[in-house]
Parts: structure tokens; sequence; C-alpha cells
């Protein structure tokens, strides 16, 4: 989708655990990392969100070394790929309220505060192909 944007891409070897392509855009000269976390629905298992890979009581250490964009991809049963778009700031927003949401919803139990953090389609679905998100 990057070339498509006219964007030149490069993924990182050896799974760099910080990004997962760079991105550079010809036109503005412009470069920037990009993180890449995908979900996908499998037959009897639709899947609606995406883990971030860490919990919530690591989620300020967490935040405090989010620099990078995040380009979240949902693949559906028929294949089809569809593309969120946060920057950085926009994800540490949307990190905040809806774990906020989720760790202070009235229980009858205690949560346990090492719960994995995740990201909801709902909770994204508006920077759907916001790819301009990339450069904020």
């Amino acid at each position: 989708m990057l070339c498509l944007q006219g964007w030149v891409p490069s993924l990182t070897s050896n799974n760099c655990p910080s990004f997962d392509v760079f991105g550079y855009d010809p036109a503005t000269k412009k470069s920037c990392v990009i993180q890449v976390k995908t979900t996908k629905n499998e037959k009897g298992h639709k899947k609606s969100s995406f883990q971030l890979g860490f919990t919530h009581d690591k989620r300020s250490e967490w935040l405090n070394n989010l620099t990078c964009p995040y380009v979240f991809v949902h693949i559906d049963l028929e294949n089809k790929h569809t593309f969120y778009i946060l920057s950085a700031p926009t994800l540490k927003e949307v990190i905040i309220k809806t774990d906020d949401e989720y760790y202070n919803k009235e229980r009858e139990k205690p949560l346990n505060p090492s719960y994995p953090v995740a990201i909801q389609l709902k909770d994204i679905a508006e920077f759907e192909n916001k790819w301009e998100n990339l450069w904020k």
C-alpha cells in the first residue's frame, strides 16, 4: 500500500523490535519508521482487536517509548485488507481512553493489572486509510 501511495517502503531485517517498515516519500523527501500490527479473521473465529504487546501495568513505560506511527491491518474472511493508520500521539490518546474505560468498568472481581492491552477495530475505525497520519 505504501508503494501505491507513491512512497518507498523498506522492511527491517531480523525483526527489529522498534519498527517494521522504513518509509520514504520521494515527493516531500520525508522519511519515517512504521510499526505494523495485523489481525486476520479465520473460519469460525472473528478477530476484532489487535494485541499491542504490553500489559496494563507496563502501559506508562510503553507509551513513553512510543514514537512512531502504527498501521493496523485487518484481513477479513475474503482476504480483503483494511488499513488503519494512527500517528504516535493519536495512538497514545486512543490507548489511554480505551484502556482506562476497560480497566475502570464495573466488575464483580478486581481485574488483574497484568492483562494484555489491545485495540478494538471499532476504536480505530475513523482512521481507515488515513495515510497522511504517517507523517504527523
